[in-house]
C-alpha cells in the first residue's frame, strides 16, 4: 500500500488524471492481490457508461481492500483535483510527506514487534528449561517425580498456559498497523461517549480527567488528517463551504464538535464563536491557533490562505507523527506483562515440583529406617 500511494501520487502530479495515474501504478507490480485489486478499479473507470461518479466508485474498490484513512485523503484529493483544476503541486508534497511519515512509523513499529516477539520466545523457552531442571535434580539423588500424577498435571497446565501466552502474543503482535488504527479509533469513542456522560462526584471527575488526557492525545493525531482535507477543499471552496463538506470523511472523534460548529454556522457563517469554541472541552492550542486562522481566512483578513494553511499542516503532522509514535509505544506496553508470565507459570511449577521433591524424599527416608 505503501509503494501504490507514493506511485499514484507522483503519477498524479505528473498528468492529472486518475485513470492514468492507476495504470502507471498497477505496472509497477506483479501479479498479486494489489494488482488484481487496481486491475477492478481500472476495468469498472474503462466500461462504466452510466454514472457520474465512475471514478469514485473505482477508489472505492480499492479502499475497501486497504481500509486506511489517509489513502482515502490522496484519492478524495485526486477525485477534487481532476473535477476543478487549481495549484495543486505544494498540496502533493503534503500528501507525500505524510506518507513518508506514516511508512517510517510502520516500519518501527514492525522492528519493535519482533523485538518483543524475540524476548517472548525466549523468555518462555528458558522458563521451560528451568522447570525441567528439577527432574535432573532429582534422578542424580535417585528420586522420580516424573511419574507422579499431580506433576504431570501441572506440567501439562503449564504448557498450555505458556502457549497460550504464546498465541496472545503472537496474534496482538502480527495485527496490522491498519487493524490497530480501527481498534484504536473504536476504544477512544466510546472514551469520549463516557467522558461526556461523567457525572460530577469525585471519581467522576477523576475518571473524567484521565479520559479528557488520552482523547486529547488521540485528537492531536486526527485534527491534521480533518486539516488536510480542508486544505485540498478549500483549493475551490470558501471555508464555510469546506467545513460543511469535511464532514463526510473527517475522523469520527470530530464530528460531534464539526455537527456542532457547522449548525451554528448555518445560522450565522459570520460567528467567531463557532470557530473558537471547536473542541474547547479540550486544551489543544494548535487546535485553537488554527480555527483563528480559518475565521480569518472567512473573513478575508488572513492574507495568503494556502501559504498559511501548509505552514499549519507541516506542523500539526509533526504534532500527530509524534502523537501516534506515543500511542504506538503504549500499544506494546502490555507485552512487558506477557514477557514476564511465563516466569511466574515456570515459577509455580518449580515450587510445586520442589515441594515434591521434597515429599517423595521423606518417603525414601522413611522407607530407608
Amino acid at each position: 500500500m505503501n509503494i501504490y500511494m507514493e506511485q499514484f501520487l507522483y503519477s498524479f502530479k505528473k498528468n492529472r488524471k486518475v485513470l492514468a495515474s492507476l495504470k502507471d501504478t498497477q505496472d509497477l507490480f506483479e501479479d498479486g492481490e494489489m494488482k488484481d485489486t487496481l486491475g477492478r478499479a481500472i476495468e469498472h473507470i474503462t466500461n462504466t457508461y452510466n454514472e457520474s461518479d465512475f471514478e469514485d466508485k473505482a477508489l472505492k474498490i480499492i479502499e475497501k481492500n486497504y481500509p486506511y484513512e489517509g489513502l482515502n485523503v490522496i484519492h478524495r484529493f485526486a477525485l477534487r483535483t481532476e473535477a476543478l483544476g487549481g495549484e495543486y503541486g505544494e498540496s502533493i508534497d503534503l500528501l507525500l510527506e505524510s506518507r513518508r511519515m506514516w511508512a517510517d512509523r510502520v516500519y518501527a513499529l514492525q522492528q519493535e514487534k519482533k523485538v518483543k516477539r524475540r524476548e517472548i520466545i525466549l523468555s518462555i523457552v528458558t522458563s521451560l528449561l528451568l522447570c525441567s531442571m528439577i527432574f535432573f535434580m532429582a534422578r542424580r539423588m535417585n528420586l522420580d517425580v516424573s511419574t507422579n500424577i499431580l506433576s504431570q498435571i501441572i506440567t501439562l497446565v503449564v504448557l498450555v498456559l505458556d502457549l497460550l501466552i504464546y498465541y496472545k502474543a503472537d496474534s496482538k503482535l502480527t495485527a496490522g498497523y491498519v487493524a490497530d488504527d480501527r481498534d484504536r479509533e473504536k476504544e477512544h469513542l466510546k472514551q469520549y461517549e463516557r467522558y461526556k456522560n461523567y457525572k460530577n462526584d469525585l471519581i467522576s471527575r477523576l475518571g473524567k480527567k484521565a479520559a479528557k488526557k488520552s482523547i486529547q492525545e488521540y485528537i492531536k493525531t486526527c485534527f491534521p488528517e480533518w486539516l488536510m482535507q480542508m486544505s485540498l477543499l478549500m483549493q475551490g471552496e470558501n471555508v464555510q463551504v469546506a467545513i460543511f463538506k469535511s464532514y463526510d470523511n473527517a475522523p469520527e472523534i470530530l464530528k460531534p464538535a464539526l455537527k456542532e460548529m457547522i449548525g451554528r454556522l448555518r445560522v450565522n457563517p459570520n460567528d467567531r464563536n463557532a470557530y473558537m469554541d471547536f473542541l474547547s472541552d479540550f486544551t489543544l492550542p494548535e487546535v485553537r491557533s488554527t480555527m483563528k486562522m480559518l475565521y480569518s481566512i472567512s473573513e478575508g483578513k488572513g492574507g495568503e490562505a494556502r501559504g498559511q494553511i501548509a505552514d499549519i499542516i507541516k506542523r500539526n503532522q509533526l504534532m500527530s507523527d509524534k502523537a501516534k509514535r506515543q500511542q504506538d509505544s503504549d500499544s506494546l506496553a502490555g507485552m512487558y506483562a506477557l514477557f514476564l508470565a511465563p516466569q511466574l507459570t515456570g515459577g509455580l511449577k518449580l515450587v510445586c515440583d520442589m515441594v515434591l521433591l521434597f515429599v517423595v524424599y521423606l518417603g525414601s527416608m522413611s522407607t530407608v529406617a
